[in-house]
């Protein structure tokens, strides 16, 4: 006589088995669309600003600009450059901004002297280097270099960001003794149109 083979169990049905595989599918389809709308807010240039805080980026920019010549010691307004617009890299490349909106890329420059050549640029790059530091930015340096024959100068530059996100840099200027300090404050897309030569914002 043949055994009767034992009776199988019937499955259970649990409901919050499904639930939680729902939930946890539900949860990777949005962490996949808020990555994708990231993604193309990166891929059109990032976020639009309104022309309000824009210009208050401007102000951000140069103000960082000035602190910093006055701490090497110069005058701003004596050594000032110029104030630039926009760069190579910051246009609208996809078409993707409509009539109301604007990229530019705010950047100031300023020539500052030191007084003992090539000694007084190597005490700012410390100094600033130690003020920066203090600030809890973080700060970079690297080697300067002659732009034909590439060969190193034994000078530096020196990076770093600010809180606001002004990119600030000190490099040796066209004289010994003479700096170049940049203000930049990176491309942005914002709402209406700035005019560089606006000096009341």
């Amino acid at each position: 006589m043949t055994p009767t083979p034992p009776a199988v169990p019937a499955p259970v049905s649990r409901p919050w088995a499904k639930a939680v595989g729902l939930s946890a599918a539900g949860a990777v389809v949005v962490l996949l669309l808020v990555c994708f709308a990231a993604g193309c807010t990166a891929l059109a240039g990032g976020p639009v600003s309104s022309e309000a805080d824009f210009l208050a980026h401007v102000r951000d920019t140069r103000a960082a600009g000035e602190d910093t010549v006055r701490f090497l010691g110069s005058d701003p307004d004596s050594v000032s450059l110029d104030e630039t617009r926009s760069s190579a890299s910051c246009v609208d490349d996809l078409g993707v901004d409509d009539g109301g909106i604007s990229r530019d890329q705010p950047s100031v420059s300023w020539a500052p002297d030191f007084p003992d050549g090539d000694a007084g640029y190597r005490a700012a790059i410390a100094a600033l280097r130690g003020r920066w530091s203090e600030r809890g930015w973080k700060v970079t340096t690297e080697p300067e270099t002659e732009p034909v024959s590439g060969r190193a100068t034994g000078r530096q530059v020196i990076h770093t960001t600010d809180d606001h996100g002004v990119t600030l840099s000190l490099s040796p200027g066209r004289r010994t003794g003479e700096g170049r300090v940049v203000a930049d404050g990176g491309c942005v897309r914002h709402e209406g149109v700035w005019e560089t030569d606006d000096r009341d914002l």
